[in-house]
């Protein structure tokens, strides 16, 4: 599997702000956001609000904890692979939402956003709250800027994934 998160996001920290698509639990599954019980988590909230499931996602939603365990679930994540922009932006916010609620310091925040801006593949909605890139036109400098933009793209985004 490959490793782009620095950090695992609880199934109930994304539940509570949007439903995924089978492809956006099979992308945070392939690159380390998602563990097997934050799966089985997202997969369990999106079978309560009446969502459609595979057959593969309503296993994982059901499977007790020892078939978890046991790894006796099938793989989710294979069949669904999709790196479109549409699948990162949606672990574009879910990262920055996270590690804004999460990172104390901010100059940590500031440095590990940094490295995700990279290993997302440069993502221009990134780009407002990259230590080396200039502030937008018009836009504050330095950690106040950041913060600032950082703040507002969370509250865009998180409008946008909690109605779509």
């Amino acid at each position: 599997m490959n490793e782009m998160a620095r950090f695992k996001i609880p199934g109930s920290f994304i539940a509570g702000r949007m439903t995924l698509t089978a492809t956006e639990v099979a992308y945070g599954r392939r690159w380390g956001w998602l563990d097997d019980h934050s799966s089985v988590q997202i997969l369990l909230a999106k079978l309560q609000e009446g969502g459609e499931l595979s057959e593969a996602e309503e296993r994982w939603a059901l499977a007790l904890p020892e078939e978890v365990r046991c790894g006796d679930l099938p793989d989710i994540s294979a069949s669904n692979a999709d790196d479109s922009p549409e699948v990162t932006a949606v672990w574009v916010y879910l990262s920055m939402a996270w590690l804004h609620e999460n990172v104390l310091a901010r100059q940590q925040l500031f440095d590990i956003i940094e490295e995700l801006y990279a290993d997302f593949g440069y993502p221009e909605e990134m780009e407002g709250f990259v230590k080396y890139m200039p502030p937008p036109p018009g836009g504050r400098a330095g950690v106040p800027g950041m913060t600032e933009r950082l703040e507002s793209f969370l509250r865009a985004a998180d409008a946008f994934y909690r109605n779509r």
